[in-house]
């Protein structure tokens, strides 16, 4: 009878050990898998803040490139609007100088 209750103790014993290891190795497992997701979602954010820096830097550039055509434009259109105001005096002056001109024939006439 001693024999069976220490047999049947050991039993339990060995059970209870059994479930700690399961347990165990569940925990073990859970956490392996805890630490993949949180090493995959550092590498997700990781390379979406890489994408991002990227995507700003491209933007910023494109900006600036926008800026320097703006300015550049901005410089053709003084440019043009000096040309215009140069030819306009010469064609003023022609003007001028012609009508000074059929005005002195008419006088002399």
């Amino acid at each position: 009878m001693q024999e069976s209750e220490e047999a049947a103790l050991r039993k339990e014993r060995e059970e209870a050990e059994k479930r700690e290891r399961v347990k165990q190795e569940l925990q073990a497992a859970k956490d392996f898998q805890l630490r993949l997701k949180a090493e995959r979602a550092a590498e997700e954010k990781r390379l979406e803040d890489e994408f991002k820096r990227k995507l700003m830097e491209k933007f910023a550039e494109d900006e600036r490139l926008e800026q320097m055509n703006a300015q550049k434009r901005r410089m053709r259109e003084l440019e043009h609007k000096r040309e215009i105001e140069r030819l306009w005096q010469e064609k003023l002056a022609i003007y001028r100088a012609q009508r000074e001109l059929e005005l002195q024939e008419r006088a002399t006439k």
